[in-house]
């Protein structure tokens, strides 16, 4: 006993610097912390030091921290704690969500309701939540826990849309002048792509760093410019801090810094790719489209001081800077084309440069345009590109991610909520919220109350058809032994013979069970066994869904994970040459994952 008094009076005397050092040790469990808390006064003041903790979370939710206002402080053992236990809440929520809705083609609204409760039983489970669930999906084990972090993903589209829209609301009624559209760029990213880790700190330190860039460019260049000697603090400016060709300096070592070093250019060969209007892509890539590029140039030329307005022309999106206050209107503003390495253009030259005829080239195609109205070019165009996209499972996510975001910015636009309707009653979701929309636009829009009732009735036939099939959806199972002619099983991963696509078999029917129309469309009839042969439903690794037959598929050579966004769906685990069946696929095939195995050990380990 005198002996651990003597160690722990040893240890006590140790510098704070270094007890708290120890502390921070990685290995060392939050347990240990916590039970070095209860020895003794001292060590329970040091182990609930605030820097200790604030630590601990960078070490365990290292994106947390960037989610949380840089202006406030807090108590970090608490939020840790707070943190931990929610965690634990939420993964046993989603854990529930498979036995629920895997007979679902896709989860309404309501399916998420018991979430939205949460956010309301703690100061910061917005980001918990979001928190929680970015680090289910982006766990390093790729393979594993794929039905946990299936349901996972769909709920964290749920509530990053739900956090985000009071958010959005709440921009869309502040003063223009306070308005940044690098803040409303960054929210449309985060819309658009909820599981992706982006905050508007994390953007706003890399639009600093390309800042700092051009200062230090500046700096060689032009060491005594005013820019070096004067304070300002760019968020409250709505003119340029310095002369015009204090500006020029400044304008032309950013041109160098972005175009020249950093290599930004516009996206001439993939341009109606979704990632070109995302603001984290476009500093990722280097690469966007007009609007976004000027959304990054103008935010960086701000931070120097200088101010460039957003010109919404119809053909070309621009940013005008006022070069000559004192000239005419149309010898005041040279216009910038971003998309074409920071191109300086006079108001002569935009016929020739836009091809557009000098007639249409005005004052008013060329004014300035509020930061809600670029928002809403930019999300007008993921509607245009949502609606292009070849790939059904891709193109739908990405048209109801814009249609959804850009009714909370134009609410009124009748077009585009028609638009989301027949979206929704294409998927057979969010019915209620269809109704909705419907009954606005029959109050506001008289001319359009024909397609209004067809499309109500239609609505609500779906609504009683889905209340009889409620009780109906039960996974009933189905036995190899009453199919002998089924030669592979589910999990297997194969290659189509004829089209040398990778797949994984989620499904099978012993004969072809499709339409005689779809039979005849897809040339089954020219094959040896026509549609008398059993027939696999797969995922392919291009994304989509087929239905392919037995005959053209073979066991694939290079058995490697199949990226597809419903694998979790179906299986808990990729094992290395097969996916694992969840609880819920093997209680529909309870015989196949031992043929799976069994098949698997005989061709890959002969």
């Amino acid at each position: 006993m005198e002996d651990n008094k003597t160690e722990h009076s040893y240890f006590l005397q140790l510098p704070r610097e270094i007890i708290e050092h120890i502390l921070k040790i990685d290995f060392l469990h939050i347990v240990d912390i916590c039970h070095v808390a209860q020895t003794c006064i001292i060590l329970r003041d040091i182990a609930y030091d605030n820097e200790i903790w604030r630590y601990r979370i960078r070490r365990r939710w290292y994106h947390l921290l960037a989610r949380y206002s840089r202006d406030q402080s807090y108590s970090w053992y608490t939020e840790y704690k707070n943190r931990h236990l929610f965690g634990l809440k939420i993964l046993r929520m989603v854990e529930a969500l498979s036995p629920k809705y895997y007979t679902s083609e896709e989860i309404s609204k309501e399916g998420f309701r018991e979430f939205r409760s949460l956010l309301s039983q703690h100061k910061h489970a917005g980001e918990f939540l979001v928190d929680e669930l970015m680090e289910i999906i982006h766990h390093k084990d790729v393979g594993k826990n794929l039905t946990v972090k299936y349901y996972a993903e769909k709920l964290l589209r749920f509530l990053q849309h739900e956090y985000l829209t009071q958010k959005i609301k709440d921009f869309l009624q502040l003063d223009p002048s306070k308005q940044k559209l690098e803040r409303g760029a960054v929210m449309i990213a985060q819309w658009c792509q909820p599981t992706e880790n982006i905050t508007e700190n994390g953007i706003a330190d890399q639009l600093d760093s390309l800042a700092a860039d051009v200062r230090k460019l500046l700096k060689e260049r032009d060491s005594s410019h005013p820019i070096f000697s004067t304070e300002f603090n760019y968020n409250d400016i709505t003119e340029d801090v310095w002369s015009t060709s204090q500006c020029r300096s400044v304008i032309d070592c950013l041109n160098t810094v972005l175009f020249q070093q950093h290599e930004f250019h516009g996206n001439k060969e993939d341009y109606y790719d979704q990632t070109n209007s995302y603001i984290d892509k476009v500093l990722q890539n280097k690469t966007g489209i007009p609007i976004s590029l000027s959304v990054v140039y103008s935010a960086v030329a701000k931070r120097l001081g200088v101010v460039f307005e957003p010109v919404n022309f119809p053909a070309h999106f621009l940013l005008s800077w006022k070069e000559h206050p004192m000239f005419s209107p149309e010898l005041m503003y040279t216009y910038i084309d971003v998309f074409n390495g920071g191109k300086f253009l006079s108001f002569s030259d935009l016929p020739r440069e836009l091809s557009t005829p000098a007639n249409i080239i005005d004052r008013e195609s060329l004014k300035v345009t509020s930061p809600i109205q670029v928002l809403e070019r930019m999300v007008r165009n993921l509607v245009g590109i949502g609606r292009q996209q070849g790939r059904m499972g891709d193109s739908l996510l990405c048209l109801r991610n814009a249609l959804e975001l850009f009714l909370i910015i134009c609410p009124n636009d009748v077009d585009m909520r028609l638009l989301q309707v027949r979206v929704n009653l294409h998927l057979n979701i969010n019915l209620p919220d269809v109704m909705d929309s419907l009954q606005r636009i029959a109050d506001g829009d008289q001319a359009r109350m024909g397609l209004v009732a067809y499309l109500m009735e239609t609505t609500q036939v779906q609504m009683t058809q889905n209340q009889e099939n409620k009780d109906k959806k039960e996974i009933k199972p189905r036995y190899r032994r009453n199919n002998p002619d089924i030669e592979y099983a589910v999990g297997m991963i194969m290659l189509h013979k004829r089209y040398r696509y990778k797949c994984v078999i989620y499904g099978w029917d012993s004969t072809c069970q499709a339409t005689e129309e779809w039979i005849i469309q897809m040339g089954v009839n020219n094959l040896s066994r026509k549609q008398h042969q059993p027939f696999y439903n797969v995922l392919v690794e291009d994304g989509t869904n087929r239905y392919a037959a037995q005959e053209n598929l073979t066991p694939s050579d290079d058995p490697t994970i199949v990226t597809h966004s419903e694998i979790g769906r179906y299986f808990q685990e990729f094992c290395g040459t097969y996916y694992f069946l969840n609880h819920e696929k093997r209680s529909e095939y309870p015989d196949d994952l031992a043929e799976t195995e069994r098949q698997i050990q005989e061709i890959y380990n002969q």
